[in-house]
Order: structure tokens, then C-alpha cells, then sequence
């Protein structure tokens, strides 16, 4: 199936929030082009600024934070702030470190919570424009995701996932359905 820029893009873009190292090649082979047309589509998303940062996450980065719902963060300094949210009612949810809460001094906080661990998500996120590669719909939703050989299909239905694996001669154990 013929695949527009754009879908390259937003394929290109889950493969790098799943893993950022993978190298151009596998990359290319994922996507099923050659790596040429991997390397211009990963600089155009790039150039794009569609990719805000690469980043590495250590486990200990991911231990005993603290959820810290404030009024406002000005006087908060940077160097304590992992995530910031700006709510709706122009309140903020910040996460940062648990030994940091000391150093909130003069802050407006309305309440904290204390994480013992946080989990990123390797979902999707908000595509658009994907279709399945069992029937060629375009997809609404999150799409399943197919691991088969070395690649990664997409399915827009429990049904196109099964013959998507039949095709593919992969009937093996199914990969986390997302819905």
C-alpha cells in the first residue's frame, strides 16, 4: 500500500517515541521504505519542529515524585520542575522530585500528592491520518499495533488484526491491543 508523507511522518514519529535510538536503517526497514526516503522524512519532521526533544529517561527519573497542585509557579524555580500542566481554572499540576518539596517555600500550593513511581505511555498518541495495512480504511481512534518480523502494521479492527497476522504468517501470542 502506497503510503503518503504524511502517514511516513506519523509512523516515523511512534517509532522514535518507542525507542529514539533506533538506528535510520531499522527505522527504514519498519516502515517498509528505503533509507533515502527514511532520512528526508525524518528531516522534514525535524525541520517541521514537529519533535520537540530526544530524550533520555534514567529509572531513578522515574521513582518517588511529587504531584504538586499550585495556584501559580512563577516563583517556583526551573531547575524543580520535571512537568508542568496549566489547568483550565489557570491552577497548575507540577511534578518534580520528592526531596525538592522543601525548596517550595512562598509557592500557593493547594495540595500534594506523592508518587512512588511513574509509567510512560508507548501509545500512539493523537494520529491522524493512519490506515490500516489489512483493508486500507482510514483509521479513527488508536490503532492496533501488529509486531510481526521486524515491522509494525497497524489494524483498525480486532477482525483486520487476526487476518493481518494470517497474512502475515504470525499467529503467535497478540500484541497489546490498544482501544
Amino acid at each position: 500500500m502506497k503510503r503518503n508523507v504524511t502517514e511516513i511522518e506519523q509512523r516515523l514519529i511512534h517509532i522514535l517515541k518507542k525507542n529514539s535510538r533506533k538506528s535510520l536503517i531499522d527505522i527504514a526497514k519498519e516502515l517498509g521504505v528505503s533509507r533515502i526516503t527514511a532520512r528526508k522524512v525524518f528531516d522534514s519532521v525535524i525541520q517541521a519542529g514537529k519533535i520537540n526533544k530526544f530524550t533520555i529517561v534514567l529509572n531513578e527519573d522515574e521513582k518517588d515524585l511529587a504531584i504538586v497542585h499550585t495556584r501559580g509557579i512563577e516563583n517556583l524555580p526551573n531547575d524543580l520542575v520535571i512537568e508542568s500542566f496549566r489547568l483550565i481554572d489557570n491552577t497548575y499540576i507540577v511534578v518534580m522530585y520528592y526531596e525538592n518539596l522543601t525548596k517550595t517555600e512562598g509557592i500557593p500550593i493547594i495540595s500534594v500528592k506523592i508518587a512512588t513511581s511513574r509509567t510512560l505511555s508507548e501509545s500512539i498518541g493523537r494520529a491522524e491520518h493512519f490506515h490500516c495495512d489489512y483493508c486500507g480504511k482510514e483509521m479513527s481512534g488508536i490503532p492496533i499495533e501488529v509486531e510481526s518480523q521486524g515491522k509494525t502494521y497497524y489494524a483498525c479492527c480486532p477482525n483486520c488484526e487476526r487476518d493481518l497476522r494470517k497474512r502475515k504468517g504470525d499467529l503467535a501470542d497478540k500484541s497489546t491491543m490498544q482501544n
